[in-house]
C-alpha cells in the first residue's frame, strides 16, 4: 500500500508542468529579427527608462534566462521575463545562439543596474 501511494505521489509531481515551463507559455514575447546586430546594453537602458525591469529569456523545453543563475528563486515573481520570439530547442541554430548571447548581455546589464538601484516590479 505504501508503495502505491509513493508511486502516485511521484507520478502526480512529474505530471505537473514546472514553473519554468509555465513561465515560457505565459510570458510575453518580443521580436528580435537580428540579435547579432543589436546592442543589448542600449536596449536594457531604454527598457529601464520605461520602468521595465524584466529579464530576457529564450524558450526551449523550459525557460532559460542566460546569465541569471538564480532567476527562478530570486527574480521570477518580482521582475518577470520577456522571451525572444522564435527561440526554441528546434529551429535556426545560429539565431538561437545569437539570441542567447543577446539575452546574456542584456541580463548582465540589468543585474548591474538592479545591484546598484534595488529596483524590481516588472512592467505589465
Amino acid at each position: 500500500m505504501l508503495r502505491v501511494v509513493l508511486i502516485l505521489c511521484i507520478s502526480s509531481t512529474l505530471a505537473r508542468p514546472s514553473d519554468a515551463q509555465r513561465t515560457v507559455t505565459s510570458s510575453p514575447s518580443f521580436t528580435l529579427a537580428h540579435p547579432e546586430r543589436t546592442n543589448p546594453e542600449k536596449d536594457c537602458q531604454f527598457a529601464i527608462a520605461r520602468h521595465d525591469f524584466r529579464f530576457v529569456g529564450v524558450a526551449g523545453f523550459a525557460l532559460d534566462v542566460p546569465g541569471v543563475q538564480d532567476y527562478q528563486a530570486r527574480y521570477w515573481k518580482t521582475n518577470g521575463v520577456k522571451v525572444i520570439g522564435g527561440t526554441g530547442d528546434v529551429g535556426h541554430r545560429n539565431f538561437n545562439k545569437a539570441a542567447r548571447a543577446y539575452a546574456s548581455r542584456y541580463n548582465a546589464a540589468l543585474l548591474k543596474y538592479l545591484a546598484t538601484h534595488r529596483s524590481s516590479n516588472a512592467k505589465t
